[in-house]
């Protein structure tokens, strides 16, 4: 095991209409593959306010607390990596017009129809992805 620390991921499930909003990585693990918007919780950080800074820093979108639902936790461990994660994953229902802030990390935002995602999902994000789908709150 390369790191014998749990991490936590912060993540949104953004709605517009019947679409979601999903990011296409670049330059890091899982290049070329769909995400959704959130990031890393730092230390003493609450995972809620981790994620309204992520969609300033991702989007350029000022989303509150009061603005978030928390919708599903996703235990993980990719053995190949070694690494484990906590997702803790909150919706936005309110559609919002991203902006590309980070183009080094993302190349582009974009919704796409709940029945017709891409198939090349980033994998941590595919249990979260499932788990919003049917509607679970917890997954491992």
């Amino acid at each position: 095991m390369t790191d014998p620390y749990t991490k936590i991921g912060s993540e949104v499930i953004v709605r517009k209409d019947n679409k979601i909003l999903l990011g296409k990585r670049k330059g890091a693990y899982g290049a070329g593959t769909w995400a959704l918007p959130g990031g890393h919780v730092n230390y003493g950080e609450r995972a809620i306010d981790a994620l309204c800074r992520e969609l300033k820093e991702e989007l350029d979108a000022i989303v509150t607390r009061e603005d978030l639902q928390l919708i599903s936790v996703v235990d993980s461990t990719d053995h190949s990596l070694g690494s484990h994660y906590l997702h803790i994953t909150f919706e936005l229902k309110a559609a919002l017009e991203p902006r590309l802030m980070e183009p080094e990390e993302c190349e582009e935002w974009r919704y796409f129809p709940i029945d017709a995602l891409p198939e090349k999902i980033f994998p941590p994000h595919r249990d979260i992805i499932a788990n919003y789908l049917s509607q679970t709150m917890y997954a491992r």
